[in-house]
């Protein structure tokens, strides 16, 4: 692997790495962000951020939001799932905004993306609900990631109105400890069906929450009807979904 672009600002050392067609972004040793073009699917974390979205229909996807950008794998992901109207994405490190745009290849057709703490950006919004609202909030502290927003009843909520009645919530957890210790929130919240994304080689576990139903056939058959190459399908499949309640 290749390093093909650092900056230290700030004490962080911001690396951009690449091998073949596919680009990492490291924060501090910490990595952040994967995307290669040629497996839009790679059986990493950002794989269970972005299937979920398959679980509605087009026809129910306007307006979405990232909570934490990275380096846009998220953003080039659902690019190639689904069409949004109008999709923003908050990132607290401006040095991320720019290597989203410029490593990335994530265009302005494709999110706005906004320089701004997301908590308190959130707190903030008085505009629609999102169809699609993703929390994806994690700092680093001795190279370690950890979640840069406790998960709360009182975030939780406020996710929960930031989400539209057919929307739908998707929550990076560090781990499967702190998604069930979060489960009972995300319920008096109101969301009446959760789910897991996870990938066997990664801690994380990633809760998917929706007031509608959750039908794992209908996702299935949207993965199908993708326009996703086969061989992402087949990675898209690999990952491990759970009902959560």
């Amino acid at each position: 692997m290749t390093i093909v672009w650092e900056l230290t600002e700030n004490g962080t050392l911001y690396s951009v790495r690449q091998a073949g067609a596919s680009v990492r972004l490291y924060s501090n040793r910490v990595f952040h962000s994967q995307w290669n073009p040629e497996r839009p699917m790679a059986g990493a974390v950002w794989d269970c951020l972005s299937l979920p979205v398959l679980f509605r229909p087009q026809c129910q996807l306007s307006h979405g939001a990232l909570l934490g950008v990275g380096g846009g794998a998220v953003l080039r992901q659902l690019q190639s799932l689904r069409h949004f109207d109008s999709f923003i994405g908050l990132e607290l490190d401006e040095v991320h905004i720019d290597i989203a745009r410029d490593w990335f290849g994530v265009e302005e057709k494709l999110a706005e993306l906004v320089h701004d703490d997301a908590v308190g950006w959130l707190w903030r919004y008085d505009g629609e609900p999102f169809d699609l609202l993703i929390d994806d909030l994690f700092g680093h502290d001795e190279h370690e990631p950890i979640r840069a927003q406790p998960l709360t009843q009182e975030w939780v909520n406020r996710l929960a109105e930031m989400t539209s009645d057919d929307g739908l919530l998707v929550v990076n957890c560090i781990d499967r400890a702190e998604l069930h210790r979060a489960r009972p929130h995300f319920r008096q919240a109101g969301f009446e069906f959760g789910m897991s994304f996870s990938q066997r080689q990664y801690d994380n576990h990633i809760g998917v929450f929706s007031r509608g139903l959750l039908d794992t056939k209908s996702w299935l058959s949207a993965l199908a009807e993708s326009s996703l190459p086969t061989h992402a399908i087949r990675t898209a499949k690999s990952v491990l979904r759970r009902k959560l309640w």
